[in-house]
């Protein structure tokens, strides 16, 4: 049984948004300031600026004027901080002690409050980010994703890496981040999460103490996404890099986060590729030995979503290993799933979602998500009930109407040439 989270929700005068989701049985809290940006609020000549901020307000600030003072306060609390870019949210969080919560508090706000951008550090910077880029391009698996969504999305923000381009980086100026700076950070654009042991009262005075003296701003709006592509598109990718196996990732468009059988198409992922007894790891792996690594993975965002299953395998076995996974696409969308198999992936989920409330930083990551995304939390409760009403046959109706031949999209890194063949495959979905 998970136990309920009793949060408490506030919006100060300038209209930011304050949770705070008090925990038992730990001595620590999860400071998370969410600001409403990211990828996909990008012109192409400006991708990855979002990201590019986010390491530049760590380089300084007003109290805080070098990235060695920043990084000696939060280390010697012992602290746990970091910041992600998205691609509907950046995030920045500290994790201390219940003690340390005001003094890493106070670090965060300082730096998200009064960057300074210094001319330097964004030239000093620039380096790191372009090898951050060459780093992900080395890292196979990830770089096949990239290859995916461009694929399937094509030449809009949601087609393009959060991380943006080594051009586009290049480009970018001070002025930039400046302008993206205060078009952002303010207001209805800012939502702060506390969890972990920490009362609502706590929580409340630290976030008007830290966070009221933030301009006002109205909630900024990305760029919508754009229909899917028509079938008659470009729908295999093949990029030919020196490397001993062949990764690649088959999906579909999906569905948004806000989407009535989103919690359906969650089944259905994990039906076919979540954990080691999921029919894809049992009939990739388990039974033919082709991969190392199979499995599925659904993203729903505000307006998108796409449903993807990625592996990777000798190039000799690329064909062997898609027959076997489209043979399961076929198996789910045309017989509906036993209630066993059902039953077993629902106690799974749950037991995964307990796992996650044991951690103060998940509770407040997946709370600071869904608030700037859909404008609205769903406890882990909430989310369990909802997957405990999914039917064997919501299964089957929701793998008919994602996993459409016309509709897959393919991305391969490996020596292959033969397009025409892959796109054969894909007609037999």
């Amino acid at each position: 049984m998970l136990p309920e989270l009793n949060y408490k929700k506030i919006v100060l005068k300038n209209g930011i948004r304050v949770t705070t989701v008090p925990m038992k049985g730990t001595a620590a809290v999860t400071s998370l300031v969410v600001v409403g940006v990211g990828g996909q609020y990008e012109p192409k000549k400006l991708s990855g600026i979002s990201h590019y901020l986010e390491h530049l307000v760590f380089k300084g600030s007003k109290k805080y004027p070098t990235a060695h003072k920043i990084s000696t306060v939060l280390d010697g609390l012992g602290a746990s901080y970091n910041a992600y870019t998205s691609d509907e949210y950046t995030g920045f969080y500290v994790k201390t002690s219940a003690d340390n919560t005001e003094k890493g508090l106070d670090v965060i706000a300082d730096y998200l409050k009064n960057p300074l951008f210094k001319p330097s550090e964004v030239e000093r910077e620039r380096g790191p980010i372009i090898e951050e880029l060459k780093m992900y391009y080395d890292n196979l698996p990830r770089y096949a994703y990239s290859l995916f969504q461009e694929i399937l999305y094509g030449d809009q923000p949601a087609g393009r890496d959060v991380g943006g381009s080594i051009k586009s980086v290049s480009n970018i100026k001070r002025a930039d981040i400046k302008k993206h700076f205060d078009t952002y950070y303010g207001g209805e654009n800012i939502c702060i999460v506390f969890a972990g042991n920490i009362s609502h009262a706590h929580g409340r005075k630290l976030a008007s103490k830290y966070f009221e003296d933030i301009e006002s701003a109205d909630r900024v709006l990305k760029f919508a996404v754009k229909n899917p592509q028509p079938a008659t598109k470009e729908r295999v990718v093949i990029k030919n890099k020196k490397n001993d196996q062949t990764h690649f990732v088959l999906g579909f468009r999906g569905l948004s986060g806000s989407d009535k059988n989103i919690y359906a198409l969650n089944v259905l992922s994990m039906i076919l590729g979540s954990g080691m007894s999921s029919r894809l790891f049992t009939e990739v792996r388990e039974k033919r030995g082709l991969a190392y690594y199979v499995g599925a993975n659904k993203i729903s965002g505000s307006d998108y979503g796409h449903f993807s299953i990625r592996s990777g395998v000798s190039h000799d076995n690329l064909i062997k290993a898609l027959r076997v996974i489209i043979k399961e696409i076929k198996k789910i969308k045309k017989y509906t799933p036993p209630t066993s198999e059902l039953k077993k992936i629902k106690d799974r989920a749950e037991g995964l979602i307990a796992l996650d409330m044991e951690e103060s930083s998940d509770i407040a990551f997946d709370f600071g998500m869904d608030e700037m995304i859909f404008n609205k939390i769903e406890t882990p409760i909430e989310i369990m009930r909802k997957i405990n009403k999914v039917k064997p046959n919501d299964v089957r109706k929701i793998a008919n109407e994602i996993l459409k031949k016309d509709m897959a999209r393919l991305a391969i890194i490996g020596p292959h040439k033969n397009i025409k063949e892959l796109e054969n495959l894909l007609d037999t979905i």
